[in-house]
C-alpha cells in the first residue's frame, strides 16, 4: 500500500543492494550463498522490478509523484482496499469509486513507462477481458481463498 512519493522511494530502496538501496547484503539463496554474489546483483540492478500497490485514495492524490520514482516500473490497483479508503467499501460501482479509477487511468496515461495492473476479485473471467481492452497489463485474478471456497460449494453441492 504505496500512498506517496516517500513510501515509493522506500519500497524500491527495499529491492536494491546498497548504494542504491537499503537491502540486506546477507549471503541467500538467490545468489547461490555468495557463489553467484557478483552475477546476482547484475541482476538485481538490471532485470528487478518495482510494482506499487495503489490501495488508497492518498496514492490516487499522488500517483503524479509515485510514478516519477526512478525505479517504480508498474502497479496493481487494490479494490477492496481503495473502496475503502473512500468510504465505500466493496462498491466498486460507486460513484466515488468510478472518478477515482478515473483517475488512477489518466495519471496511468501520462506515465506510459509504468506498467498498469488492475486485481480482478470477482470470478467473472469478462472482467478480466475489459480491463485488458481498458489497457491493464497485469492483471491479478481473484484470491486463492474464493477460489478454494468456489471449489469447496461445488464439491458439497455433489
Amino acid at each position: 500500500m504505496v500512498k506517496t512519493r516517500e513510501e515509493a522511494e522506500r519500497a524500491v530502496g527495499a529491492v536494491r543492494y546498497p548504494p542504491t538501496g537499503y537491502r540486506g547484503v546477507g549471503l541467500a539463496r538467490a545468489q547461490g550463498y555468495g557463489a553467484r554474489f557478483d552475477e546476482y546483483c547484475k541482476w538485481l540492478e538490471e532485470e528487478s522490478i518495482v510494482i506499487v500497490q495503489i490501495e488508497h485514495i492518498e496514492a490516487v492524490r499522488n500517483l503524479s509523484a509515485i510514478f516519477q520514482v526512478s525505479g517504480v516500473d508498474g502497479f496493481i490497483v487494490g479494490v477492496y482496499d481503495l473502496s475503502g479508503s473512500l468510504g465505500v467499501p466493496g462498491q466498486f460501482d460507486h460513484p466515488l469509486m468510478r472518478a477515482a479509477l478515473a483517475e488512477i487511468k489518466h495519471r496511468a496515461a501520462e506515465h506510459p513507462g509504468i506498467i498498469p495492473g488492475f486485481h480482478v476479485v470477482p470470478q467473472r473471467p469478462e472482467l478480466v477481458a475489459e480491463k485488458v481492452a481498458e489497457g491493464y497489463r497485469l492483471i491479478a485474478y481473484s484470491s486463492d481463498m474464493l477460489l478454494l471456497a468456489r471449489l469447496a460449494e461445488a464439491e458439497s453441492e455433489r
